[in-house]
């Protein structure tokens, strides 16, 4: 490159000037090169489903009319003009959210070479429609776009081409939420009227960082779960059952709220996170109607009056899981003696000589009283519930550390 004058330059534009009309397209099928360069994302809003992410693309096309002799200007090789000068495609983002307007700015600087190659970079903050699957959340993988395509001209006429088949990340700066997977550029064609529109599709690949969600929703939630069983252990003499799976249960629907605002407002697909809190809250509302009804039959006044399906229920299924007697005379016995020395035992003697009482019936069939059928209920459904919210538990955490993966390559709509 020889020794730069301004009246070299001066003359190049000046040849341009007289002879160059801008609205004349340089081919009859003039190809457009486009690069993306990213430089952050910087956000991504699940609950608005966009994407904003910063960057420039680097637009090339060759125009044979901007081209002159090097040696014969001084050995000037390039130029610099703006927008209104020379002729330029006309593109625009296709999936923006904020405004569809042509990219670019009258005031930015095309960058124009002797051979006739055009360069222009236009930077911007680009805010595209994303649509989220947080089937997976927290170990979930997203795909957003950047779509860019030139209405202004039909794919007869105008062409975009990738320059590279990725997106160009060497100045990507790493997000705090979201690490990018990987990147890749696409060539689909819009219709529109029956008219076929060159686009290009630049798709990012992200990969949530679970850290702060397992620390701050996954643990919380699998944690008060799990406290809804130790209802079923309270005494019911103690008179807290109720309150503690009320606080309990108001604990999981805090934490449904909780998600429920950090997600898309969508019914196509639910966090499977959202569908075990709503799972563990029917199982805390059934676990009050069940200890309400239990209370009830432990605290009714004729203590023998077990109902006939419950004694069966008892007899076969919870002695068993108790690992209790069924014979109904080791009962008889072995609770005889082991409250003869209680002051229970001596409470309830002293209270009988001073007051007429209902006799409780000896029931040779069935000894057994309502308090005691009643603990016996308390252990079953401990038991049953923590062998339910174990399986959900597991099958939860197998599906979301195993299940997702990076979106494959999938067909643009028209």
């Amino acid at each position: 490159m020889g020794e730069f004058t301004t009246r070299h330059a001066t003359q190049i534009h000046s040849v341009f000037d007289d002879s160059y009309n801008k609205y004349v397209r340089p081919f009859a099928l003039t190809n457009i090169s486009i690069e993306l360069v990213l430089f952050s994302i910087d956000e991504l809003d699940v609950k608005r489903q966009t994407m904003s992410s910063s960057g420039w693309l680097t637009v090339t096309w060759d125009d044979p009319r901007l081209t002159w002799n090097a040696s014969a200007y001084g050995g000037i090789e390039y130029i610099y003009t703006k927008q209104d000068k020379i002729w330029c495609p006309e593109l625009i983002i296709d999936n923006s959210v904020e405004g569809i307007k042509p990219i670019g700015d009258k005031d930015l600087y095309f960058k124009v070479k002797h051979t006739g190659e055009v360069r222009w970079d236009p930077p911007g903050r680009y805010i595209t429609h994303c649509e989220f699957d947080v089937t997976y959340f927290p170990f979930d993988y997203q795909k957003c776009s950047i779509e860019i395509v030139s209405f202004g001209f039909s794919k007869e006429v105008v062409t975009l081409k990738n320059s590279r088949d990725t997106i160009n990340i060497e100045d990507y700066q790493d997000h705090g939420g979201w690490v990018l997977h990987s990147t890749r550029t696409e060539n689909h064609v819009l219709v529109e009227n029956g008219e076929e529109f060159s686009m290009l599709e630049f798709q990012m690949i992200f990969e949530r960082r679970p850290g702060y969600y397992i620390t701050n929703i996954i643990y919380p939630v699998i944690l008060v779960s799990l406290l809804t069983n130790l209802v079923f252990l309270l005494p019911a003499d103690s008179g807290e059952k109720i309150s503690y799976i009320l606080t309990v249960l108001l604990a999981q629907a805090v934490l449904l709220t909780l998600i429920g605002n950090s997600m898309p407002t969508t019914s196509k697909k639910a966090p499977l996170i959202e569908v075990y809190v709503s799972f563990v809250l029917m199982l805390a509302a059934l676990s009050i109607v069940i200890t309400i009804l239990n209370l009830r039959l432990h605290l009714r006044a004729d203590q023998s009056a077990v109902p006939k399906w419950l004694k069966f229920f008892t007899l076969k299924v919870l002695l068993r899981i108790s690992c209790r007697s069924s014979r109904v005379e080791d009962y008889v016995v072995s609770n005889e003696v082991s409250n003869e020395g209680t002051a229970e035992y001596h409470f309830l003697n002293r209270m009988s000589a001073t007051r007429p009482q209902v006799p409780i019936r000896k029931d040779r069939v069935f000894p057994f009283h309502c308090k005691e059928v009643s603990a016996l209920l308390d252990l079953f459904f401990f038991h049953l519930f923590n062998i339910i919210m174990f399986i959900m538990t597991m099958v939860l955490v197998i599906i979301l550390s195993v299940s997702d993966g990076p979106p494959t390559k999938t067909t643009h709509s028209e």
